[in-house]
């Protein structure tokens, strides 16, 4: 890695809004030059030592993205973490917004587009893995919103978990 890129004034950035077992979350990918410059991660309901755990994540990662890290290595750090509660884990959510904005940044597909997709092939994998069956288990996670660039999918914004 090289050295640290100073940080402009202002970068444009995305934020999207995922679901894990944790909660809502919303991590924010800013860009530079085409490529994640830096990730901001915030939970649904602030503080407590997952809010501390997520922000020093998010400044390591940052670091490493200013210093020339490969994304693709930032997200295969961050990604197939688990937890008690299985594989839906924030960093994971992380790893997959990141994955996002690069994909958007490479293609110029709209982003929302890109989570839609995603979140299609995800339900028909949770579906084929219980058999195709359209019962939910107890305490299976509602599916997540998607915030990009100000815009709320009006189909999910009344699901408010």
């Amino acid at each position: 890695m090289g050295a640290k890129l100073p940080r402009p004034i202002a970068v444009p950035g995305y934020t999207i809004q995922r679901r894990s077992h944790c909660g809502k979350l919303f991590v924010t990918v800013t860009t530079r030059d085409g490529k994640p410059l830096e990730v901001f991660i915030r939970f649904g309901k602030a503080g407590g030592c997952s809010s501390a755990m997520a922000d020093g994540i998010a400044r390591l990662v940052s670091y490493g993205l200013r210093s020339g890290l490969d994304p693709e290595d930032a997200i295969k750090a961050l990604s197939g973490i688990s937890c008690h509660l299985g594989m839906k884990t924030c960093l994971n959510e992380v790893a997959s917004a990141i994955r996002l904005v690069m994909k958007h940044l490479e293609t110029a597909v709209d982003l929302n587009r890109l989570i839609e997709d995603e979140e299609f092939a995800d339900a028909n994998a949770e579906d084929t893995d219980r058999g195709a069956s359209n019962e939910t288990t107890p305490g299976e996670d509602l599916p997540f919103g998607i915030v990009c660039a100000g815009a709320v999918e009006a189909s999910r914004a009344e699901i408010d978990i």
